[in-house]
């Protein structure tokens, strides 16, 4: 198996029936070579959430249930948690900020709701010793991780009017993977969708900024955010 899989192994014996694969952060590391101790391993599954409960629950391992509504069911093993989130998809509704959910077992359509490329990447534990774990990357991912490029996934002026703070997201990324993706366009959308953030707690908001400010390469985002106006706009200090 996966090094990568060896703190959820209870979890994958426990979700035999399902698949179960890693998706965000986590794969990113792997993909990349870069130590993934510490990070979050976030789990992909085709159980429902309900499905997801009663095998962790008959496997004795404990669980919390504040994400259900999305779909996550979060595993608490040895003193650390791990999230399990079935597979969906996401319906926005004109004036709703929060989409309706619904739970499903395709991947593809549960890699359309996410936001960039590189966070569509999921990884299957290896079948068996010695063997290479299965990558499932509909967008190419892998490519752009590899060339430094932060992508929407889908028309970037939808996906911001969906989820504002993707705003953030998309210069953290920048901060951690590369400029790469940076455009005259997207930054033409970017200055359009500034009022948006209006929709956004001021914590949600610093939340993601001191994620932005603690990447790698923070010093050169911000430059190119006041380079084209943006960094005024959306520090939340300001």
């Amino acid at each position: 198996m996966c090094h990568l899989f060896t703190p959820v192994t209870a979890i994958l014996e426990a979700m035999h029936a399902h698949e179960v694969r890693a998706v965000g952060g986590s794969v990113r590391a792997y993909l990349r070579h870069d130590p993934t101790t510490g990070l979050d391993l976030d789990l992909a599954t085709t159980a429902t959430p309900d499905e997801t409960e009663r095998a962790l629950h008959t496997a004795g391992i404990v669980t919390t249930d504040a994400g259900k509504r999305w779909g996550t069911i979060t595993a608490h093993i040895g003193g650390q948690t791990f999230e399990i989130t079935s597979l969906r998809q996401d319906t926005y509704m004109p004036g709703s900020r929060y989409p309706t959910v619904t739970f499903g077992t395709d991947w593809e359509t549960d890699a359309l709701r996410r936001d960039f490329t590189i966070n569509a990447i999921y990884l299957s534990p290896a079948a068996g010793e010695g063997e290479e774990p299965e990558i499932y990357d509909p967008f190419d991912g892998q490519t752009d991780l590899r060339n430094g490029i932060v992508k929407f996934i889908g028309d970037p002026e939808k996906r911001l009017s969906e989820d504002p703070l993707r705003l953030y997201r998309f210069w953290r990324f920048c901060g951690t993977y590369g400029m790469g993706g940076v455009t005259t366009d997207l930054i033409t959308i970017f200055q359009n969708a500034i009022p948006g953030l209006v929709s956004v707690s001021r914590n949600r908001r610093q939340s993601e900024w001191t994620k932005l400010l603690a990447t790698p390469q923070a010093a050169t985002v911000l430059a190119e955010l006041e380079r084209h106006n943006l960094l005024t706009p959306l520090n939340p200090e300001t």
